[in-house]
């Protein structure tokens, strides 16, 4: 796998639960991933952010991801629908702070 594109779930698996976007996370929980991040990538790097929205929150999450391209998946009901961005982002602090404008967003999961 290329050193820039490792799975951000690697790092968050290693990180141990919640994952971000889930209740319960803490400063402890943030600061482990923050570095796992570290270690894991080069700067600016391409990140993977996955979500999972209810149909009516998708507008929300595409909102909180700003102007970039984004794939959305609907489930087989229609229901839920998953939304996939690849970014470049400079540094693992930009990538928690796209975690944390996203887990603003009620019931919207993070993976």
């Amino acid at each position: 796998m290329n050193e820039n594109r490792k799975s951000h779930s690697d790092a968050a698996n290693r990180a141990n639960e919640p994952r971000p976007g889930q209740e319960g996370r803490n400063d402890e929980w943030w600061e482990n991933f923050r570095n796992l991040l570290d270690d894991q990538y080069d700067w600016p790097a391409e990140y993977t952010f996955k979500f999972v929205a209810r149909k009516e929150q998708v507008e929300a999450v595409r909102e909180a991801l700003g102007d970039v391209p984004v794939k959305i998946r609907a489930s087989s009901k229609g229901t839920y629908h998953s939304v996939t961005a690849i970014l470049v982002v400079e540094s693992a602090d930009a990538v928690i702070e796209t975690y944390e404008a996203v887990s603003r967003i009620e019931g919207v999961v993070s993976l």
